[in-house]
């Protein structure tokens, strides 16, 4: 009788430590979860080409590092960066995170991901570029997710 209850607590406990891994490694954690959601939300507002809009996912300190173009810093330098950018013919971008990481702080947290864009060459023909990215979020005062450091480059 001892042993059958010896081996149902251990399976209990062996039961209860694979739920926790379970539950720690799913994407449960609320701030990642706001971090996918704004992500998702950005990549859209990225559609619009409408440049005053993406500013709003940065802080007010935030930085751009864009490929072959100098830092953006503050709200005015990012949203003449993404007018330039929006402003290529085609223009089409769209991103999605592969990893986010949340501090155990729960104060910064970083996305890296993939995105698409698309633009039209010299000839006007449309051309796809791949490329990679990644995001240093910070909570605000407000308690929203701005990013701070935004970095991106193509594949090729």
């Amino acid at each position: 009788m001892k042993t059958r209850m010896k081996l149902g607590l251990l399976a209990a406990l062996f039961l209860l430590g694979i739920g926790v891994s379970i539950a720690q490694k799913s994407p449960g954690n609320p701030d990642e979860q706001a971090i996918r959601k704004l992500d998702k939300e950005w990549s859209a507002t990225a559609q619009t080409k409408e440049a005053g809009k993406m500013v709003a996912y940065y802080a007010e300190d935030g930085s751009a590092f864009p490929f072959n173009a100098p830092i953006a810093t503050g709200h005015e330098q990012i949203q003449k960066l993404w007018a330039g950018l929006m402003s290529m013919p085609g223009f089409a971008l769209s991103f999605a995170p592969t990893k986010i990481e949340v501090a155990k702080s729960g104060d910064m947290a970083y996305d890296v991901g993939t995105f698409e864009l698309k633009t039209n060459d010299a000839n006007g023909n449309l051309t796809t570029t791949a490329g990679k990215y990644v995001v240093v979020w910070k909570k605000q005062a407000d308690k929203q997710w701005k990013a701070v450091a935004d970095i991106f480059n193509t594949d090729k």
